[in-house]
């Protein structure tokens, strides 16, 4: 992954980088912004974007959750020095127009006001700034519905369900379209949509003592390498890790999970599939 040192005003400490489940793998703290209790920003390469610079995200880390902060680095800086370094006390903003939070909160406004065709517009530029969010993608699948188009809200909630679950676990919603998606010929060979359809594919996952979602997501891990489809195959084998991680110790031995093997055998498969393990970067 690669980062240009003259856009990063923050330490850079290599050996930090998180390797997932949790945080996900791809993400490097800042340890100036250390917000106490795990809570930090810090830099994170998307899957599939490693040789493009890095967006800010900040780790909710008792809550098992991040979040898309700013669009860069410098951003960051600016907005910690416009707040004298207490940001939450001051609630001073700065201004990110381009970046996909900001894109996302036009797009939720402009949809409230049933403006549909610039929601439209701006729910499409959060997906495509960062696709890792579900929630984008489910109000772009509800935007295309309501405009008639059938191909691009299946399209917007496989791309839901694939999206990074550490950054929020899809919505139930979801399941629907990708349920009405199944009967479409482009959709008739897709792993996922069709196990949803199916019923062998939900989004529930701890409490239970046996959950067939697992080898189902396995099954769909090996159908997307098969067919060619690696990105979808280390998203969903992402998300596989990052559910089972909250499960009990005896649950994942059941299910034969090792968070140091499944580190080792992203990190492969990162590298096989993007050119990039992941695990190092590349400071320019």
């Amino acid at each position: 992954m690669k980062l240009i040192a003259t856009q990063t005003p923050f330490t850079i400490d290599n050996t930090e980088l998180t390797r997932g489940p949790y945080p996900p793998c791809g993400f490097l703290p800042l340890p100036e912004t250390d917000l106490g209790n795990g809570d930090c920003f810090g830099l994170y390469w998307p899957l599939g974007y490693e040789n493009q610079p890095p967006v800010v995200c900040e780790l909710y880390h008792d809550e098992w959750l991040i979040k898309p902060a700013f669009s860069n680095a410098v951003k960051l800086s600016e907005w910690l020095k416009l707040n004298d370094y207490d940001p939450y006390e001051n609630q001073l903003t700065i201004d990110d127009t381009d970046f996909s939070v900001t894109h996302f909160e036009h797009g939720k406004n402009y949809r409230s006001s049933s403006d549909i065709d610039n929601a439209l517009h701006h729910i499409l530029a959060a997906c495509h700034n960062f696709p890792e969010v579900s929630e984008y993608w489910l109000t772009l699948a509800s935007l295309c519905m309501q405009t008639g188009d059938q191909t691009c809200a299946s399209d917007a909630a496989l791309n839901g369900f694939l999206a990074n679950w550490a950054f929020g676990i899809p919505h139930d919603k979801i399941l629907y379209f990708l349920k009405l998606a199944a009967g479409s010929e482009i959709f008739q060979t897709d792993p996922v949509v069709q196990r949803v359809a199916a019923g062998e594919l939900t989004l529930h996952f701890g409490g239970v003592k046996e959950n067939n979602n697992y080898p189902a997501i396995t099954a769909c891990i090996n159908d997307y390498l098969k067919i060619n489809k690696p990105l979808n195959a280390l998203k969903l084998l992402q998300n596989y890790a990052f559910v089972m991680s909250s499960e009990t110790t005896a649950f994942q031995t059941r299910y034969h999970f090792s968070p140091d093997e499944w580190r080792t055998q992203f990190s492969e498969l990162c590298l096989t599939h993007t050119g990039d393990n992941r695990r190092d970067i590349q400071v320019i």
